[in-house]
């Protein structure tokens, strides 16, 4: 009897992940988009024929931040070259460009870009304080402080003739039942480009900050990470790729854990790279040459020596 009642309760919480994961909420975005566009219709912005919707919002666990399907699998290549990149904190395409040829379309006249969220957030602005190192100051100082936010948009991507207008806005953290909670707000997001590793990246951030929090509130649990977005939309070139997502069974994705920092933040506003960041840098340094080479699965174990994947 035991054994059944324990088995029917992994059943239930396996079902309410779920429910609860980032493949059920890409669904339902998806189906969302679907319904908009039939009320009102495609856009058409810098003439690229676009299915939209305004104003939306879900919240995952961070923990399985990863969207996958059978008709749009994870590409953990992409998404492990993408960390090592923010880490790097490298604002020119050089390095990420190895492995998509989309951020050289997007770079300034100078061949850098804006949208590198690492050197963002962990650069100080003014040689002050970086803005996550705000972030965890502000939640060492006060508990329930309302002042955890880290700015990423800024007016200063606002000049004629950007092709890389950020579209992550800010980040804000807050405690509350113990636990630390984290709300991203977007601009605009492409739900198949862009959400399907900026979930993965600010997840990966969420976790950092709560690892580092966790040392001065032992009490202290991962809470839920809120997406929101005024503007939510997939390209012409997706349109049919939507449709096979719909028709798909939401399983559960991957787990992914950060069990040590990457960076650490200190009260003079500093962020330094771990060692178990440099050590996955290195990786990347001294094998880009042969990288061409390896199979998704392959990053996937690459991954992996940065956080644990289930």
């Amino acid at each position: 009897m035991t054994e059944n009642v324990t088995e029917t309760e992994k059943k239930l919480e396996k079902k309410f992940l779920i429910e609860s994961s980032i493949n059920q909420r890409f669904q339902e975005l998806i189906g969302q988009i679907e319904i908009s566009a039939e009320m009102n219709g495609t856009v058409n912005p810098r003439d690229l024929l676009v299915k939209e919707s305004l104003l939306t919002g879900f919240s995952i666990d961070p923990r399985y931040p990863c969207i996958d399907f059978k008709a749009r699998k994870f590409n953990y290549k992409y998404f492990a070259a993408e960390v090592a990149w923010y880490l790097l904190k490298d604002n020119t395409t050089e390095f990420i460009s190895k492995f998509s040829n989309f951020w050289n379309n997007i770079t300034n006249p100078d061949g850098t870009i804006n949208s590198n969220y690492g050197k963002i957030l962990l650069t100080q602005i003014n040689n002050t304080i970086t803005p996550i190192a705000w972030v965890v100051n502000s939640l060492r100082k006060d508990k329930n402080s309302r002042q955890a936010i880290a700015y990423i948009g800024s007016k200063d991507f606002q000049y004629e003739g950007n092709k890389d207008f950020v579209c992550t806005q800010y980040i804000l953290f807050f405690i509350r039942n113990d636990e630390l909670h984290m709300k991203v707000q977007m601009r605009s997001n492409d739900i198949f480009y862009g959400l399907s590793y900026d979930a993965p990246w600010f997840s990966l951030v969420h976790q950092n900050t709560f690892l580092e929090l966790k040392e001065i509130y032992p009490e202290l649990k991962i809470g839920k990470y809120f997406h929101f977005s005024d503007n939510s939309h997939f390209y012409q070139r997706h349109f049919s790729k939507a449709q096979e997502v719909l028709q798909e069974e939401v399983k559960l994705g991957p787990k992914i854990v950060l069990e040590k920092p990457l960076w650490r933040t200190y009260e003079n506003g500093n962020c330094v790279i771990t060692e178990t960041a440099s050590n996955y840098i290195d990786f990347f340094n001294k094998n880009l040459g042969d990288l061409s080479e390896y199979k998704n699965e392959q990053f996937k174990e690459v991954l992996k020596k940065i956080v644990k994947i289930n």
